[in-house]
């Protein structure tokens, strides 16, 4: 008894971190680094001794303890302050499965990344469930004290946000992961890496990812559960901040008058964040699938990312806030009533109840009031201005908060983007006039996933095939007599319950022809400048934008820079060596400009639409 009181009473003192080294270099998992280390290095580490103390100075850096003193502060200090804006909604059914699993495995929680708030709300949803509190780890930019120190002794654990190469660390945080899951514990950590700027899931980084693997390679016997989880929050304080990060690279530096400012941003409540958890995967069962399928081992790590990922799309509910500013950016800019935006929202409500999507408290948009209330909700965060001087209120969102609200729309995009897909293939296919339409719209189909596949989580092309197929048969229940004729082709989106490809991929398109007009426009036999070239496309789109040439400011994203980036690399776009790499340049420009055209195409027939129906709704209530 003596012996715990004084073990607890170090925990809290600034020797914890010496002690916990001490004590992880003396376990297996640091003894498998070591020998690693000494083959590795060989005499360029020195002596044996100098090598240790190398490997232990790292292992200090991340060393965690847990103090039920300063887990009582991380809970109710530090987490009070971060999750005082939100009611957590938690999906308790699955946390009971969850249990079970726990008792003979480490659950590793693999939750989306949104705000600081995360680690507080998972943190929240943990202990008040009676699931083992989690080792999370997390980037050294918040080791600062007071939260470093509370940190760390709640099971915290502080990685430098960059080591390159460096040896001792990279063998240290393999043993720290491998301990915590010997020992039995709970791991969390943010696959993206960092916030989310766009509100839709980055691309996963696979480096902790790959430590997991090692770690059962090196004999942790235990099963290790990943647990997909989903994070979605109705609306954040720090949006636009996050979004002024993103594109002037500048972030300012975490501290107590950062976190005082932070968390006086949060005594103003701003609505739920729902957390839900994505179908757990077993990594025995991942590696033993691998194993059988004989393929590369980097395949593993990055499938199974990928598939975490699906997982947790599959479980992110569609929220008010989302359909409300989905319904509002899809307006091309124009303010809308609320019988308007009521009479839009009512048929996606219908699509997301034929697909049986997740969604959260959307009941009450059946209703003008329950829109009344989501509106007034976005009001009182200045995401959205109301004009009501005349006799009818009319909502919109004002041109320097369209990022924010693109940022709400996006939380739920995934759910939209293949009927989006079907929607620009079926007017591309009627724009090229061809004669076998339902082929040509198949392929238009295809081309447009292989340009967005580094935005969203697509399905295999067998599965994406059926999910096109679903679309198609909830657009049209008769689309194969419907579409062997263009008139037939055109006459299914003029009656098409709505349309909503102009209100999802411009954002993307147009900073995709960005990127690839700057390529265009860079010489051919001069090698690529990947930041250089990000910024151009920054610059460049500022200026398109205020030339009405772009008509999305969400399009001037570094995130979708960098995606795009990507593509041009895939599509060996930055090989200057090419011979051909002028045309093929010239290439995705022609693809991303037939794109465009098509969307704005589809806008015009949709604002068509819409004034079709103002003037049969006016007709109607002169002839009342």
């Amino acid at each position: 008894m003596i012996k715990n009181l004084i073990d607890e009473t170090l925990k809290a003192t600034p020797l914890a971190a010496h002690r916990e080294a001490n004590r992880l270099i003396k376990t297996p998992s640091a003894q498998i680094e070591l020998e690693k280390l000494q083959v590795k290095l060989g005499k360029d580490a020195g002596t044996k001794h100098q090598l240790s103390r190398r490997f232990q100075k790292s292992l200090r850096e991340m060393a965690s303890v847990n103090s039920p003193i300063f887990e009582y502060l991380f809970d109710n200090l530090l987490g009070d302050a971060h999750t005082q804006a939100f009611t957590v909604d938690v999906d308790t059914a699955t946390i009971s499965h969850l249990k079970k699993l726990n008792k003979n495995a480490s659950l590793v929680f693999l939750p989306s990344h949104r705000s600081y708030a995360d680690p507080f709300i998972m943190a929240r949803t943990v202990v008040d469930n009676g699931l083992k509190r989690t080792r999370v780890l997390g980037g050294d930019n918040l080791s600062f004290f007071p939260f470093g120190a509370i940190s760390r002794r709640s099971g915290g654990i502080f990685i430098r946000r960059q080591f390159g190469n460096d040896p001792y660390y990279k063998a240290a945080i393999r043993a720290t992961i491998s301990n915590i899951l010997a020992e039995g514990d709970n791991l969390e950590w943010y696959l993206e890496g960092g916030r989310s700027r766009s509100g839709k899931l980055l691309a996963p980084k696979v480096g902790l990812l790959k430590y997991l693997f090692n770690a059962k390679a090196d004999g942790v016997d235990r099963d290790i559960i990943l647990v997909p989880t989903s994070i979605t929050y109705e609306q954040l304080h720090e949006v636009k901040a996050m979004l002024q990060q993103d594109l002037t690279g500048y972030k300012p530096k975490e501290g107590m008058l950062w976190l005082a400012d932070y968390a006086r941003k949060q005594r103003t409540w701003v609505g739920n964040v729902h957390v839900r958890f994505g179908e757990p995967i077993s990594l025995n069962e991942r590696i033993a699938q691998h194993e059988q399928a004989a393929e590369p081992d980097n395949f593993l790590i990055e499938k199974t990312a990928i598939e975490v990922f699906r997982r947790i799309n599959e479980v992110t509910p569609v929220t008010a806030q989302a359909l409300v500013t989905l319904t509002l950016l899809s307006a091309d800019g124009c303010a809308m009533t609320l019988s308007e935006i009521h009479k839009q929202i009512r048929p996606l409500l219908d699509y997301i109840q034929a697909g049986s999507l997740p969604n959260s408290l959307l009941s009450p948009l059946n209703y003008q009031h329950g829109v009344l209330n989501t509106l007034n909700s976005l009001i009182d965060t200045n995401t959205l201005e109301v004009h009501d001087d005349g006799s009818e209120p009319v909502y919109f969102v004002h041109r320097e908060q369209y990022e924010v609200a693109a940022f709400y729309r996006n939380s739920a995009i995934h759910w939209f983007v293949n009927r989006a897909i079907l929607e620009l293939a079926m007017f591309i296919a009627i724009r090229e006039d061809s004669e076998d339409l339902v082929g040509s719209g198949k392929q238009a189909t295809l081309d447009l996933r292989d340009l967005l596949k580094f935005e969203f989580f697509f399905n295999d092309k067998q599965a994406f095939r059926s999910d096109l197929l679903w679309e198609s048969n909830v657009f049209d229940e008769n689309w194969k007599a419907n579409s062997s004729k263009k008139d037939q082709f055109i006459e299914r989106l003029h009656k098409a319950p709505f349309i909503i490809s102009h209100a999802i991929l411009p954002s993307f398109l147009e900073a995709y022809w960005v990127m690839a007009k700057n390529l265009a426009e860079h010489a051919d036999h001069l090698p690529v400048d990947s930041a250089a070239l990000i910024q151009r496309c920054i610059d460049s789109g500022r200026r398109f934008l205020l030339q009405k040439v772009l008509h999305h400011p969400e399009s001037i994203s570094k995130e979708l820079f960098k995606n795009a980036l990507k593509l041009a690399k895939n599509r060996g776009l930055l090989d200057h060596k090419n011979d051909d790499i002028g045309a093929l340049r010239a290439q995705l420009l022609g693809e991303c400009e037939r794109n465009l055209s098509a969307i704005n195409g589809l806008r015009e027939l949709n604002n068509t639409r819409r004034s079709s129906a103002s003037n049969n709704e006016n007709m109607e209530l002169e002839n009342a």
